[in-house]
């Protein structure tokens, strides 16, 4: 799998490519992903937060871009 360029293989029909292959190793984005929810429900219970005050700012928790098939509906 190393060294091979994502959008040729997406974009392919190669049919000896398993999704084994491909979908791997996503514990640093899942350890991401939970330090922000944790940090992020940490923020909301907050003695001060108030959820109705619609002039405080917010600010995302994450986002997820990439070309299709990558894994980030499953992450």
């Amino acid at each position: 799998m190393a060294g091979r360029d994502l959008r040729a293989l997406f974009s392919s029909n190669d049919r000896g490519v398993s999704t084994a292959e491909a979908f791997t190793n996503r514990q640093t984005q899942w350890e991401l992903v939970a330090a922000a929810l944790a940090e992020h429900l940490e923020y909301i219970a907050r003695p001060g937060f108030d959820v109705e005050d619609l002039e405080a700012p917010r600010k995302n928790v994450l986002v997820f871009h990439g070309i299709g098939g990558i894994g980030k509906t499953t992450l």
